[in-house]
């Protein structure tokens, strides 16, 4: 491992994009495979984005001033705006989920709720070590998904493909709260600690959420889904036991997230999983260009 190496070494385009998925073609609350638990796993983590990215900005934007490299500022620019259209894409996902039974709406407010009371108790370094913790548990999953999209085939298509969009910007600004947080703090040990800290977090709260959306559907997982979700998460390419050796190598001396170089996941979703009619930001440009 390459102890030196930074995302100003390994820089690929922070481009924030606009794209808007048919969540209206989501028919049923058990969007992937019929499966309670799987559905209700995805429901809960979408539920989480909307208040959690707005945090995640937030925490970067208490350093941004400080930071003096024009590189990283640019970066930061590209984080916020990816984040900020991630928030808004799972906004509508989770409306058309509320609407079909699983109130992904109501779980975010109560995330934003408790975000909102406790968020001034702890300091910008918290903060801000919190969302590196965060955006690395993001991007290890993203790598997942996008290295074995199979994984996923079975889910409803605007959910899959919200999933493909988001994991490739995670990728893409994987680095920036990192790098961020050590140009100003320059305190690994303290990020080490946090990342304890911000995995258990992710785990209560996605498992409390799954919980809250079983409780709604008054739904007792069956054998089935029981099995299939325990086949995802910890199979031979579960989202767990796929991602253990990426989430330890945080805990290394001298660990940057261009360690693990996965650009040509970029590339894989440009060419594999890109569609060019939901993204409106493009078709914008595109119009603008004919109108000149």
């Amino acid at each position: 491992m390459n102890a030196t190496v930074t995302n100003l070494d390994i820089k690929p385009e922070i481009k924030p994009r606009h794209m808007s998925m048919p969540f209206e073609q989501i028919d049923t609350p058990y969007f992937f495979a019929g499966n309670a638990l799987l559905s209700t796993f995805f429901a809960a983590l979408s539920s989480t984005f909307p208040a959690g990215e707005g945090e995640f900005i937030a925490s970067v934007r208490l350093y941004r001033d400080k930071v003096k490299d024009p590189l990283l500022q640019e970066q930061i620019r590209g984080f916020i705006g990816q984040e900020g259209h991630h928030s808004r894409q799972h906004q509508r996902a989770n409306e058309v989920l509320r609407d079909l039974g699983l109130d992904a709406v109501a779980l975010d407010k109560h995330l934003e709720s408790y975000i909102a009371r406790r968020v001034h108790k702890h300091s910008p370094k918290f903060r801000l070590a919190t969302t590196v913790g965060m955006e690395h548990l993001t991007a290890i999953l993203a790598e997942h998904i996008l290295t074995y999209p199979e994984i996923v085939e079975t889910l409803s298509e605007p959910v899959k493909d919200l999933l493909y969009w988001h994991a490739v910007e995670e990728i893409e600004h994987k680095a920036v709260a990192f790098d961020t947080f050590m140009s100003i703090e320059n305190d690994q040990k303290y990020l080490r600690r946090m990342m304890v800290w911000a995995t258990l977090f992710f785990i209560h709260r996605i498992s409390w959420y799954m919980g809250k959306l079983l409780w709604q559907q008054k739904k007792l997982p069956s054998w089935s889904d029981i099995k299939g979700f325990a086949g995802f998460m910890f199979g031979k390419k579960g989202m767990f036991t796929g991602i253990t050796k990426n989430y330890l190598d945080f805990y290394k001396k001298g660990f940057h997230p261009w360690d693990h170089e996965n650009r040509d996941l970029i590339e894989r979703w440009k060419t594999e999983f890109y569609r060019e009619e939901q993204d409106v930001g493009a078709q914008r440009a595109a119009e603008k260009t004919k109108s000149a």
